[in-house]
């Protein structure tokens, strides 16, 4: 009689792993890699030099790049400033743990939004915690001599509501800003001179702050009525949205308010580092699928972040937060006061319609541009959507949005995690992989000599700290050729395995211009067979054996690979035959389907 054994493909199960890693603990992934790890980064420190501000918590808004100079606040540490070096190191001109002017008398270590003016020289901090702001001097650390050569913290503010970073003429009746976006996303971003703010504080609707570092003007833009603000054929703002992640894009001198209360949309700031901006209203309340979108959305922006797949020919198209989804939405109808087009969405919130990740989903990029630093899109491969952690989800470096299915790759945590460490990427074996429980995706910037090294920061778990690669790593890039071999299986007094099925590879995610195949074997590898994937049918060996091996083999590119998202994992069945089932010369019908 034949011998039959059911069970999970665990990642106690692998033999060998190449570019790809195996998260099996709540749920099942098995992707690629990124190139850049523990064992290739040139720094790896949160002290001396690199100690302070680098509690990088407010993920896109948490720092700022002025050529080679990084600014950046933590959540506890501060704010600092260092320059990047020529050989990769960096050198730190600047950090005051309490550099926050909190009210008349006090200070405070808590910050998650900054902002540089760069022709300005001049930056800004806040928190979304308490109320004040702190205003950075950092000329001297750019020609060598203002202030000494030294980055200066301007002196207490001491106008009539000190706490205000923008109340308009010191009058707070048009409304104002005095602490910036919420829980740990950033609500800060400039735009040429002109910093912008969300606010944390239902003190006002539909008006949009800003402030020169240059001259000190101070705005209140409108986003509803008649005033001169409002860009002509815009909708009306009829939503009072606030408390707002920020994003920029530099490219067509855009910002975005993605308002997290409200239940109304996004509003865009057109022309924004100019002194006449227009605010164009992006009412995802009136999405109706099947008439102007192909999915009725509510207005709640909740997650995090901005990505603009070509900035340059279609700068309306973007990778935009919604609640508990990613959407790919067209806004070019909002010029004629239509509704915005969602055009492809992504569920954060289970497996049968896209991932588990129970936080505010960090994604896409602070950068717009495709060359030239400081840059944080994939050089090469500019549909390349970052994707990563907040609140303990999706930890582990090397999470992306694929644009060609609109799936997530997203592995939770290091722990329970098995992955290559040992494949060499600029020169030295990668290591494992960098985890934050709040990530920022890294980003390049140049030395002063034109050096280009990746720098990554965040908070939590790894976070605490500067990692930095030499740009010839290419530490973003996925291993998009990976190969995982499972085994040894083995039924019951070593009988033979005559036949197996593999469960759940439907589940596996294939990106365009990507494979992923499939090997068995009885014989513990020494001959390998194809496993048909599209079949319902039990893979039938032709050669003899009583040990089973399973080979995942995948091909793809450095921005795209085959990936398995599930909640339930993969499965083997197999089992022996009986002696007259495998002869062919017998004259009836064998059924090979799968016996669970």
């Amino acid at each position: 009689m034949g011998k039959f054994k059911n069970q999970k493909i665990t990642r106690s199960n692998i033999i060998s792993i190449t570019g790809a890693g195996m998260y099996e603990y709540d749920n099942t992934t098995i992707g690629p890699v990124q190139k850049g790890g523990s064992g290739n980064c040139i720094v790896s420190s949160g002290s001396g030099e690199y100690d302070g501000g680098e509690r990088c918590i407010g993920f896109h808004n948490t720092y700022d790049i002025d050529g080679d100079i990084l600014m950046t606040c933590g959540w506890g540490d501060g704010v600092a400033f260092r320059r990047l070096n020529n050989d990769g190191t960096m050198t730190k001109l600047y950090h005051d743990t309490h550099a926050l002017w909190r009210d008349t008398g006090s200070t405070y270590n808590h910050m998650q939004s900054v902002a540089m003016a760069k022709s300005a020289g001049k930056a800004v901090v806040m928190s979304y915690n308490v109320y004040g702001y702190s205003i950075f001097d950092y000329r001297g650390a750019k020609d060598g001599s203002t202030n000494g050569g030294a980055v200066i913290r301007e002196a207490r503010p001491t106008h009539t509501n000190p706490t205000d970073f923008v109340d308009e003429a010191g009058d707070r009746s048009n409304g104002y800003l005095r602490r910036a976006g919420y829980w740990y996303a950033g609500g800060l971003v400039a735009a040429g001179d002109w910093v912008y703010g969300s606010s944390h504080d239902a003190i006002h609707y539909k008006k949009f702050p800003r402030r020169n570092l240059s001259t000190g003007v101070k705005e209140m833009l409108e986003g509803a009525g008649t005033g001169s603000d409002k860009y002509t054929g815009s909708a009306d703002n009829d939503r009072n949205g606030y408390r707002g992640f920020l994003s920029y894009d530099e490219i067509n001198d855009r910002v975005y308010y993605w308002d997290y209360e409200g239940n109304g949309g996004f509003t865009v700031i057109l022309d924004a580092s100019t002194s006449t901006p227009k605010t164009l209203y992006c009412d995802l309340e009136d999405t109706v699928a099947g008439t102007n979108s192909n999915y009725t959305v509510n207005g709640y922006c909740r997650e995090s972040g901005l990505f603009v797949p070509d900035p340059v020919n279609s700068p309306n198209i973007i990778i935009a937060p919604g609640y508990d989804y990613f959407n790919k939405i067209d806004y070019s109808n909002c010029f004629s006061g239509a509704a915005p087009y969602v055009q492809q969405q992504v569920y954060l919130r289970n497996y049968t319609n896209g991932i588990d990740f129970n936080g505010h989903a960090r994604f896409g990029t602070k950068f717009q541009k495709t060359s030239g630093t400081p840059m944080d899109k994939l050089p090469g491969y500019p549909d390349f959507v970052p994707v990563v952690a907040d609140r303990g989800y999706g930890k582990v470096d090397g999470g992306h949005l694929d644009l060609s299915t609109f799936k997530v790759y997203s592995v939770r945590t290091l722990s329970n995690y098995v992955e290559d460490q040992a494949s060499v990427y600029g020169g030295s074996a990668r290591g494992r992989s960098w985890q934050s429980d709040y990530g920022v995706n890294a980003v390049l910037m140049s030395s002063a000599n034109g050096s280009k090294y990746w720098i990554r920061m965040g908070y939590g778990s790894d976070g605490h700290s500067f990692r930095i690669w030499s740009e010839e790593t290419k530490p973003q890039e996925l291993c998009g050729n990976w190969e995982v071999e499972f085994g040894t299986f083995t039924l019951d007094n070593n009988a033979n395995v005559d036949q197996a099925f593999v469960s759940g590879l439907s589940g596996f995610v294939i990106p365009s211009n990507c494979s992923l195949n499939i090997y068995v074997s009885n014989n513990n590898g020494s001959i390998w067979e194809t496993y048909d994937t599209s079949s319902d049918e039990s893979h039938v060996f032709s050669s003899t054996g009583n040990q089973l091996r399973i080979k995942l083999v995948a091909s793809g590119h450095p921005n795209k690979a085959p990936f398995l998202q599930s909640k339930n994992g993969l499965f083997v069945d197999f089992s022996s035959m009986h002696d007259a089932a495998k002869n062919s010369n017998t004259k009836f019908k064998i059924t090979r389907k799968r016996l669970r």
